[in-house]
């Protein structure tokens, strides 16, 4: 079975919104109850700044896959990251993919695979030497059947 993944534009940034917000409820434990993510003004706040990332397509881009018109199935966004040439590489980008989701009601028809596979080729193409994410529990079988592996020792800060 195909799956038909296509580019998402700046006009799919509501429903990218709504699936951020739902990959956002992946529990800590895998299978267990969803967290609740509150609305609120931060998904509108979402929706604004991913339809002007999108506008800027040589940094940005999300792939996805329809349920109807007007509503998206599952979704990958991703973005470029400027890298120095090192010794081992001089392409100028590393990749980092921030949101892979899937409505529930699409789950278990390789739709992730399918839109994480299309923004990974977009990256490689795009000149990426490396690409990288943070994996629920419940989506690491997936990203390790692609080829990801855990890149140990990362360390990261943040404001709070």
């Amino acid at each position: 079975m195909s799956v038909l993944v296509r580019r998402a534009v700046a006009a799919d940034a509501g429903e990218l919104a709504r699936l951020r917000q739902l990959s956002l409820t992946c529990p800590d434990v895998p299978w267990t109850r969803p967290r609740a993510v509150p609305d609120g003004l931060w998904v509108k706040e979402c929706q604004v700044a991913i339809a002007v990332l999108l506008r800027a397509p040589d940094t940005t881009a999300a792939f996805v896959v329809d349920a109807e018109p007007g509503r998206l199935a599952a979704c990958a966004m991703g973005f470029l990251l400027p890298r120095l040439p090192g010794p081992d590489s001089g392409q100028p980008f590393n990749g980092d993919i921030s949101t892979v989701a899937t409505d529930p009601a699409f789950r278990r028809r390789g739709y992730a695979r399918a839109v994480v596979t299309g923004l990974m080729d977009w990256m490689t193409v795009s000149g990426c030497k490396r690409i990288s994410l943070t994996s629920s529990p419940e989506g690491e079988p997936l990203y390790t059947s692609i080829g990801f592996a855990h890149d140990e020792p990362r360390m990261s800060w943040r404001v709070r």
